[in-house]
């Protein structure tokens, strides 16, 4: 990162300008120098499953003796929200952090390295070297794993099974003439669900689906090459926008959801396809919460030539803000969040999959007996493992301008998906945006 960047700019990047700006109501106001101060470590995240993380965290309290405020976050004001209180100097001592986000935080003096804390090798020995290496910047390391996963293509096996389908579709080619045959058998207007919504951090869909494919975007000093030496992105494009606005088995509402209502829609039956984290589909097989439960499946993300595999994947974590002064105390918090318990055990990453589903750093986990008892009851256990095999993380994430770069992708791809931009000229605009904001940062 360039010593001459400009401060302001880098505290601009820790906001989506994608997301509307809500900076009030940010729950206790909790802060290093925050009035009403009572010792506890200030702890906040965005608000999954926020009563399960206080139960997490009232175990902690119990063992630790130390005292913990939880504060969530609407997760769709999260960056927002939190970039408001680093710069207003009431920031947590703890929190969750996006892989999408901590290249710019660091940048913007939010966050500090954990290099020096206590048995933090310990952990890294013991994570997938994707998950250590997305949590290191510049050669130091700032986070501790709360989740990873990868996008998975996830379908309706009884839809398909209707139109006579009896295996899910290897091809982008394929994949369009299943959708295709369910729509002309009057089985579902618009089998495909996409979440193109512009207010989210990552279109997580859209990098598994470049990824299956073999692109890369970028090469290996974060030049763009979607538009000269890797056309992936651009056949892509083609597939997407063919299946959009000609054949129209892309629902055309796909650019107004957001993933939770595409969730929801899905598992109500209004699409036989869409592409979700493995993690999904325990909530889609789930009959208390899905009137599909029990005929979801996953399988990998269908690739142009219909031979290539690989996925996306990403990193949760949690980090210690830089002016902490509960630096012990808010890393001991997250060393059992993002790391072992009094026992040396992985239990929070284990809580979270026994919970929700959600994916695990921890290598030794998948080998547990337990948590392949469980996951037998919602995915393939062959399947879901060969997912995170073929996952990859977005590296491109490490330098100080994606978060501008990915705003200004979601713009072209809804450009693409509603005709607007054809996918030659949508390639090219990707790559000059990448490349300015290459120069106007180094």
């Amino acid at each position: 990162m360039s010593p001459h960047l400009n401060r302001r700019r880098l505290l601009q990047l820790g906001a989506l300008a994608a997301v509307p700006s809500v900076l009030a109501g940010c729950g206790s106001g909790a802060g290093r120098s925050g009035s009403g101060d009572t010792g506890a470590v200030k702890f906040q995240g965005w608000d999954f499953e926020s009563q399960l993380v206080q139960q997490n965290v009232d175990r902690f309290v119990d063992k630790a003796g130390i005292k913990v405020d939880y504060t969530p976050i609407t997760s769709a004001q999260y960056v927002q929200k939190v970039t408001a209180q680093f710069t207003g100097g009431t920031e947590p001592d703890a929190l969750y952090v996006y892989d999408d986000s901590l290249a710019a935080w660091i940048g913007a003096e939010y966050l500090q390295p954990i290099d020096d804390m206590p048995d933090l090798d310990k952990v890294y020995d013991a994570i997938y070297p994707g998950n250590a290496e997305t949590m290191t910047y510049d050669g130091k390391r700032y986070g501790l794993p709360y989740y990873t996963d990868s996008m998975a293509l996830t379908y309706n096996v009884e839809l398909l099974a209707k139109a006579g389908i009896k295996e899910p579709p290897k091809s982008l080619e394929e994949w369009e003439a299943q959708a295709k045959t369910l729509q002309d058998k009057g089985i579902l207007e618009h089998p495909i669900g996409l979440s193109a919504q512009l207010s989210d951090t990552w279109w997580a869909w859209w990098w598994g689906l470049v990824f299956a494919s073999g692109g890369t975007l970028f090469d290996d000093k974060m030049a763009p090459t979607m538009a000269t030496t890797d056309p992936v992105s651009k056949d892509v494009y083609a597939w997407m926008q063919q299946a959009a606005t000609k054949s129209k088995v892309i629902d055309p509402a796909s650019t107004t959801l957001l993933p939770i209502p595409l969730d929801n829609a899905f598992m109500a039956g209004k699409y036989a396809y869409i592409l979700a984290a493995r993690y999904g589909s325990r909530k889609y097989n789930d009959p208390k919460a899905s009137k599909v439960a029990g005929k979801v499946k996953m399988a990998l993300p269908p690739s142009i030539d219909g031979a290539t595999e690989g996925t996306v994947s990403n990193t949760r974590m949690y980090c210690l803000s830089k002016n902490t002064e509960k630096k012990d105390d808010a890393y001991k918090l997250i060393y059992y969040l993002g790391g072992f318990d009094e026992n040396d055990d992985p239990y929070t990453a284990r809580f979270w999959f026994e919970q929700q589903g959600l994916g695990f750093a921890f290598k030794d986990l998948a080998n547990d007996a337990k948590i392949k008892e469980q996951l037998t009851k919602w995915a393939d256990p062959a399947v879901y493992a060969h997912l995170a095999e073929v996952a990859k993380p977005r590296r491109v994430i490490a330098e100080p301008w994606y978060t501008e770069y990915e705003i200004e992708t979601q713009k072209v791809i809804q450009q693409v998906l509603t005709g607007q931009s054809d996918p030659v000229a949508a390639v090219q605009k990707m790559a000059d945006t990448a490349a300015a904001l290459k120069k106007q940062y180094s």
